[in-house]
């Protein structure tokens, strides 16, 4: 601003005191003295009030959050000095506001789509927001898992005997104060990858070394057998032990039939169809005081499987449910769903600890079997990326569900 403002008061103070000395002298010099005055008084107003306006009309315009508005210049050099600083500022701030709003909107987006789930709390440390992954993870273990873990605090839970997640608490600046949100992060394909690889190496090693062994000991004992098939206390011997090493031979085969799993042909399979057709050779599977049925859901539930295998699934779901049930009076009922089986039986329960970990390699609570079911179904399921879990519910009946995802 230049010094207008400062120089013309003066003048006119000095204007005035001249027209005084001038009343003295002469009349008519008073009045041009006194127009001379008032003309530099109008000059120091204007010099100082179109600025004042201009800073009036720039935090109205501040006041009302309207960053699109510009002042123009009025012709008034001090004036337009203030109206391009306001309009300099004004330019960045909405340079930067859009900046933000622009980062913000990706930002936002990134957590929409975002596979990891995501949750952000308030400043008193409850969920507010959510993206879809976080939804679609969501359970009360998973709640409860997030409620315990303490700042910058991380764990791995199994919230479903088929499901591995990871759970982060971390933080972040909000108007300087810390604000927590939850990362949960599934990592079900690459722990289960890791178990099935671990689970397919040990089956192929213990299957080359006991068949080899078992081989040259059956061979041995069917010589012995024909030497001695004159004694039978003896042969009766060797016929056992050579049953023996059969059995052993199947239960290595069981073990290596999980490994050779082929991988699933997919084509349209309506659920309704599939379980009508497998229900006679269900129903031979189970004993009298056992009651099978089907509960089929109405219009269409049409999923893409390998029925081959799927069958292979229910088959040994049902033979879960019957060794479950033994000889107490039970029920099974098979149920379909748009894209879902569920198979329902009054058998002895799973723990909710065994729910957790029934279906990782070589865990049972049967030690007949050695949990090779729980094994094929879980391996056939997850070909198939369907989600599935096997648990006990409050009324006392065990459910095997299984959702289709690739309708």
């Amino acid at each position: 601003m230049n010094h207008t403002f400062f120089w013309l008061p003066i003048c006119a103070i000095a204007v005035i005191a001249a027209a005084v000395l001038a009343f003295l002298a002469s009349p008519g010099a008073v009045c041009i003295c006194c127009v001379v005055a008032l003309l530099s008084l109008i000059m120091a107003y204007r010099a100082a009030a179109m600025p004042m306006r201009a800073i009036r009309t720039g935090m109205d315009l501040l006041r009302s959050q309207d960053f699109a508005s510009r002042l123009c210049h009025i012709g008034q050099k001090d004036a337009d000095e203030v109206v391009d600083l306001y309009n300099t500022v004004i330019t960045n701030i909405k340079s930067e506001r859009l900046k933000n709003l622009e980062q913000e909107n990706f930002l936002a987006r990134i957590v929409e789509v975002s596979p990891m789930g995501i949750a952000i709390c308030s400043l008193d440390g409850e969920i507010e927001r959510t993206n879809p992954s976080f939804d679609r993870l969501s359970s009360p273990a998973l709640m409860a898992a997030l409620a315990s873990l303490p700042d910058n605090g991380q764990s791995t839970i199994r919230p479903e005997a088929s499901q591995v997640l990871r759970c982060s608490r971390l933080s972040f600046m909000d108007r300087g104060f810390r604000r927590p949100f939850f990362l949960v992060e599934r990592l079900t394909d690459e722990i289960m990858k890791a178990e099935t690889d671990i689970f397919n190496k040990i089956v192929r090693t213990m299957g080359h070394e006991v068949n080899n062994t078992l081989g040259g000991v059956v061979s041995v004992l069917e010589t012995l057998a024909v030497i001695n098939s004159g004694d039978p206390e003896i042969s009766a011997a060797i016929g056992s032990c050579r049953k023996s090493c059969l059995n052993l031979g199947d239960f290595v085969k069981g073990y290596s039939d999980v490994v050779k799993l082929p991988d699933p042909d997919l084509s349209p399979v309506d659920l309704n169809e599939f379980v009508t057709g497998a229900m006679p050779f269900l129903s031979e599977m189970c004993p009298g005081n056992i009651t099978l049925s089907a509960d089929l859901c109405p219009g269409n539930a049409t999923v893409m499987i390998d029925s081959m295998l799927i069958h292979r699934v229910v088959v040994n779901a049902v033979k879960n449910a019957v060794e479950s049930i033994g000889d107490r009076p039970g029920i099974i009922i098979i149920s379909t769903g748009p894209a879902s089986l569920v198979i329902t039986d009054n058998g002895k329960g799973i723990s909710e600890a065994d729910a957790q970990r029934i279906f990782t390699p070589f865990f049972s609570t049967k030690h007949a079997d050695r949990g090779l079911g729980l094994m094929l179904i879980s391996d056939i399921l997850r070909r198939h990326h369907a989600d599935f879990s096997l648990t006990t519910g409050s009324d006392c009946l065990t459910r095997m569900s299984i959702s289709f995802a690739n309708r």
